[in-house]
C-alpha cells in the first residue's frame, strides 16, 4: 500500500501539461536573456550561457523539462530497507518494477530542523547529480518526485544488497566469526567496476567527486556486479566559478575511509580523495574485513592523518601479489599527486586481470 505521503493527489500546478509549459517558458526566457547579453557585447556563447542559466533553475522545473518527474500515486512503498539521520529507504513498486525509493523523514521523525535542512539539501544534491549521469557501474536513476513534499528519488533495486552486508553474510558463524575472503577473480571484478565508475565521474566536465565511498555504498546486482550508489555527499568540482576560487567543505563522508586532506579540512582537496578511499576498500574486498575493524572510525581517521596509519599489506601481497599490494599502497599514499588517477587505476587493474587469467590453472597469487 502506498504511504499517505505518496498517495497525495497532484495539485493543478502538478499536471504534466502545465508543468511542461512552465519549464518551456523558463527555457524561452533563458534564450531571450542570453541573446540580450550577447547584444551587450558579452563574450560567452549562447549555448554556454543557456546551460549555465538552466542549471540554476529550480529542480522541479528541470524535472519536467527533462521528463523525469514521477506521479506520486504510481509509487507503492513496501519493505523498509534502512534509514539514516534524515532519510528513509524503501523497497517499492513502480510501473511493474521493483525499485528503491529514498525519501526524507516526516517532521515527527526528524531530530531537528537543522538535520532536516541538511538532509533535504543532500537529497536535492543527489537528485540533481544522478539525473544527469549514465554509466553501467552507477546505480540507475529512474526518476523523482520534486513538486511536493516529501522529496522522493527512485532508483533501480539491486537484489545483492551492499558490499559490506554481503561480505558479513558470507561468514559461516556470523559477524563475529572469521572473515570470508572472496575468490580472487571476483575481487578483481569488483575493483575494476569501482575504478570504471570513478573514471567516468572524474572525467565529467566539471569533475564529480563522490566523497563518501565505502563498502556500504557499493551495491551488487543479482549477478554479483558492482555499482556505486549514494551520491548525497557528492560534489561537482569547478576550478573557477564566477564568485572566485572553488573551495571544498571538509570532514564530509565516512571517517574510516576518509582521506587525510579531508579530515584536516584542506579546502582545496580534489578527486584523489576517492582514490584514497578506493585503496582501503580494495583491502576490505581482498581480505573480507574492515580496515582496523576494532578501532573506532574517528580514531582511524585521526591516526591516518597524524601518523600516516595504514593497514598492513603483508597479507595482501600473499593473496594478491606484490604488484597488487604496491598499487593499493599508491592509492592511499599521503600525497594526493602520488595516487593514480581513476583512468590509471583501470589500466593497471585490467593488466593484473589479464595476468591472472594467464595463471588461471596454477595455484599462485591473484596477480
Amino acid at each position: 500500500m502506498p504511504s499517505d505521503d505518496c498517495a497525495q493527489q497532484p495539485s493543478a500546478l502538478d499536471s504534466d501539461s502545465e508543468m511542461r509549459a512552465l519549464a518551456n517558458e523558463h527555457l524561452r526566457s533563458l534564450v531571450q536573456a542570453s541573446n540580450e547579453a550577447s547584444m551587450r557585447g558579452m563574450v560567452k556563447s549562447t549555448s554556454t550561457e543557456i546551460l549555465q542559466q538552466y542549471n540554476r533553475q529550480p529542480l522541479h522545473v528541470r524535472s519536467r523539462a527533462e521528463q523525469w518527474e514521477l506521479p506520486r500515486q504510481e509509487i507503492q512503498l513496501a519493505t523498509k530497507l534502512g534509514e539514516g539521520d534524515g532519510g528513509v529507504i524503501y523497497q517499492a513498486q513502480w510501473r511493474g518494477l521493483e525499485v528503491v525509493a529514498k525519501m526524507l523523514k516526516t517532521a515527527s521523525d526528524r531530530a531537528s530542523a537543522i538535520d532536516s535542512s541538511v538532509a533535504k539539501a543532500d537529497l536535492i544534491n543527489e537528485i540533481s547529480l544522478l539525473s544527469r549521469l549514465r554509466h553501467p557501474n552507477l546505480v540507475m536513476f529512474l526518476g523523482a518526485c520534486t513538486v511536493q513534499e516529501p522529496l522522493i528519488i527512485i532508483s533501480e533495486y539491486l537484489s545483492g544488497g551492499n558490499l559490506e552486508d554481503y561480505l558479513i553474510s558470507k561468514r559461516k558463524g556470523g559477524r563475529s566469526s572469521k572473515p570470508w575472503q572472496p575468490p580472487p577473480k571476483l575481487v578483481l571484478q569488483w575493483c575494476i567496476e569501482l575504478a570504471r565508475a570513478l573514471c567516468f565521474l572524474h572525467n565529467c566536465n566539471p569533475i564529480i567527486i563522490h566523497r563518501d565511498l565505502k563498502p556500504a555504498n557499493l551495491l551488487l546486482n543479482e549477478d554479483g556486479h558492482l555499482k556505486v550508489g549514494d551520491f548525497g555527499l557528492s560534489k561537482v568540482k569547478e576550478l573557477q566559478k564566477i564568485a572566485g576560487t572553488y573551495r571544498m567543505t571538509g570532514k564530509t563522508g565516512s571517517m574510516r575511509y576518509m582521506a587525510p586532506e579531508v579530515f584536516l579540512d584542506d579546502p582545496h582537496y580534489d578527486e584523489k580523495v576517492d582514490i584514497y578511499s578506493t585503496g582501503l576498500i580494495m583491502w576490505y574486498m581482498t581480505l573480507g574485513e574492515r580496515p582496523f575493524d576494532r578501532v573506532p572510525a574517528q580514531v582511524v581517521a585521526e591516526k591516518a592523518s597524524a601518523t600516516m596509519l595504514r593497514p598492513d599489506v603483508h597479507m595482501i601481497a600473499q593473496v594478491g601479489g606484490p604488484r597488487y599490494a604496491a598499487l593499493m599502497e599508491r592509492c592511499w599514499d599521503n600525497e594526493p599527486h602520488v595516487r593514480p588517477s581513476a583512468a590509471q587505476l583501470v589500466d593497471e587493474l585490467e593488466s593484473l586481470t589479464a595476468e591472472f587469467k594467464g595463471k588461471k590453472g596454477s595455484k599462485c597469487t591473484v596477480m
